[in-house]
This record gives C-alpha cells, sequence and structure tokens, in this order.
C-alpha cells in the first residue's frame, strides 16, 4: 500500500512538472539566465577589516577620523584592509561602495559599538586588535594594527607661527 502511494505521489510530481514544462517551454533558460545576471553575493567577513563606527557621518569625530583616514587610504586597500564605516542606519560602505544588504544596526551589535563613536581593527585571524572611542592618527592605526604599511608622504609642509612660539614657549 505505501509503495503505491509512493508510486502515485512520484508520477504526480513529473507529471506536474511536464505540465509546467509544457505551459512554459523556455522556464529553465529564463532561470538559468536570470541567475546568471544577478549579482553574486558577496561574503561577508570582518577579517582584516578597519571599522569607522558612528551616529551619523556629519558626526566631528567621524569627519576628523576620515580627515585623518584619506592619505592611507589607497596604501590600506592595496595591502587588502578594508575599511568599513558605519554610520546611523545608513546602509555601511565598504571602501566606498555601499553594502546594501549589510544591517547596519546588527553590525554594530556585534562590534559591541552601538553607541558613540569607534575605530576598530580586526585582524586576519578575526580577533579585535584595538578599539578607540577617540578618532586616532593613520600612524597609531597602523602601527596598534601592526601593519607594515607606508603611508605616502606629502610635501614638507609650511610651518604655522602659532604653532612655532607654542613650541618655543
Amino acid at each position: 500500500m505505501e509503495l503505491t502511494f509512493a508510486i502515485i505521489a512520484t508520477c504526480l510530481v513529473f507529471g506536474l512538472v511536464a505540465a509546467i514544462a509544457s505551459a512554459r517551454p523556455n522556464l529553465i533558460p529564463e532561470i538559468g539566465a536570470s541567475l546568471r545576471r544577478s549579482e553574486t553575493i558577496r561574503k561577508f567577513s570582518p577579517r582584516n577589516t578597519l571599522f569607522i563606527i558612528g551616529a551619523h557621518a556629519a558626526h566631528p569625530a567621524c569627519k576628523m577620523q576620515r580627515r585623518l583616514l584619506k592619505p592611507a587610504i589607497a596604501a590600506l586597500i592595496r595591502n587588502d584592509v578594508k575599511v568599513m564605516e558605519v554610520y546611523g542606519d545608513d546602509q555601511p560602505r565598504q571602501n566606498g561602495e555601499e553594502m546594501d544588504w549589510l544591517d547596519p544596526a546588527l553590525l554594530r551589535h556585534a562590534l559591541g559599538a552601538e553607541d558613540g563613536f569607534f575605530v576598530i581593527y580586526v585582524d586576519d585571524e578575526g580577533k579585535t586588535l584595538f578599539r578607540s572611542e577617540a578618532p586616532m592618527v593613520t600612524a597609531d592605526i597602523l602601527s596598534r594594527a601592526q601593519l607594515d604599511i607606508a603611508t605616502p608622504r606629502r610635501g614638507r609642509r609650511r610651518q604655522n607661527p602659532v604653532l612655532n612660539r607654542l613650541r618655543a614657549a
């Protein structure tokens, strides 16, 4: 009796597939074409990533950290260090590209950075090497992250007369 039901169920399934295939003969190629056209699913790993997390992009600490980090961004990316910016409820950006499928609240919760400003570096092994609640100079980030990356040197900077007087005092 059970064998009879199994045979009938198998016949019904194959009959249903045959009916759908006859109604829409190009269904299988359409599915394959749409899968090829669709964007490949990107896997996210927090490994080897520098996170800049803040309440919003216009927050003073976030603006300062971006300004301090700007000269070294290209060197970081060249050395396979991802820079992930997470601001409020805005979509996170990895190396400038929006990651619309990644939930910013979940990411902040996973990193233990729900409120305030944070700079966090996660190394290749997935361990948090450092976290700071204040903006950091690029040289400090590179030394604490144990990264051997040479940042580009700009031309000699003009000396500020006010700073020269303060140093002399």
